[in-house]
């Protein structure tokens, strides 16, 4: 027992010689106690160097990971499902200023209403769009990335049944080829064809199909086209008083103007008929056409 008592004690002593120590140490001036946590100059740098770098690659980590959650939300939300094919559509980190320019251009291209010629459709579109977006409609990448959004809207809308969007998205996306042939690679071709436009917006599947598939560099629309090839491609009179219905005909019977090649007729009466009015039309757009084969 007196064995024990003495090594109490003695541990007792060792601590009260420990704080006793400790005391003495936080008593004496700051400098001397900091150079127990010296660190050479040199190691603190690299090491707040590694921390920066360290901070930067996880903001970075972070950032990418958001685009890449924030470009699958605008493009799956707005087709109400998965998509598994994006139809040559590539989104890049803009993508959000193309998706404005279109949601712009539909909205200008529906304002009329159904009753109104599409060419009416798409000035108002397209005025909107140089108004409110002159940094897309300027730049020839972003107008094919739009283009190439319309042919994807199209062709899944074509996939998903919805076929009057389909020939919407098909009519503006022939637009656009003719817009960004003449405003960025041939300014000397200014021929719009409004009649292949006009067609593809009340297209019979056929010609509906066969144009967004001939597009798309992929093969989501080769079981559709197998489906629908049956059916009789349908073309437009272009005589304000034909007397077809909806001036309908079977295309493979209609006439077309050998100097323009820009307007069909369902006959030879309807095309005499609408001379008169077609006259500076065609003489204007024959001109362009010329031009353009010869530059070819």
């Amino acid at each position: 027992m007196p064995s024990k008592k003495k090594k109490k004690s003695s541990r007792g002593k060792a601590r009260k010689g420990s704080n006793i120590k400790k005391k003495e140490e936080d008593q004496r001036p700051l400098g001397t106690q900091m150079e127990r946590l010296n660190i050479d100059d040199d190691t603190e740098v690299a090491l707040l160097d590694e921390a920066i770098k360290l901070a930067a690659a996880e903001k970075e980590a972070l950032e990418s990971r958001a685009v890449e959650e924030e470009k699958s939300f605008t493009i799956v939300t707005r087709q109400s499902r998965t998509i598994q094919c994006y139809h040559g559509y590539v989104p890049g980190e803009d993508h959000f200023i193309i998706d404005n320019f279109v949601k712009t251009f539909l909205s200008g291209f529906n304002s009329l209403g159904g009753e109104t010629y599409v060419g009416e459709h798409i000035n108002v579109a397209h005025q909107a769009t140089r108004e409110q977006h002159p940094e897309v409609g300027n730049d020839y990448c972003k107008m094919k990335l739009v283009l190439s959004l319309f042919l994807f809207q199209g062709t899944q809308a074509v996939l998903e049944g919805r076929i009057g969007d389909a020939r919407s998205f098909a009519a503006v996306a022939f637009y656009l080829e003719d817009y960004i042939t003449f405003h960025f690679e041939d300014e000397a071709n200014d021929v719009f064809d409004a009649v292949k436009q006009l067609e593809l917006l009340i297209a019979d599947q056929h010609t509906l199909v066969k144009y967004l598939r001939k597009n798309i560099p992929c093969s989501c629309l080769d079981e559709k086209y197998k489906q629908v090839k049956s059916i009789t491609k349908m073309g437009f009179c272009c005589n304000e008083n034909c007397s077809l219905p909806s001036r309908m005909v079977e295309r493979s019977t209609m006439l077309y103007c050998t100097r323009c090649r820009t307007v069909n007729y369902c006959s030879r009466e309807c095309q005499k008929a609408a001379w008169p009015k077609h006259k500076s039309h065609c003489d204007k757009h024959s001109k362009a056409r010329t031009g353009l084969d010869s530059r070819k």
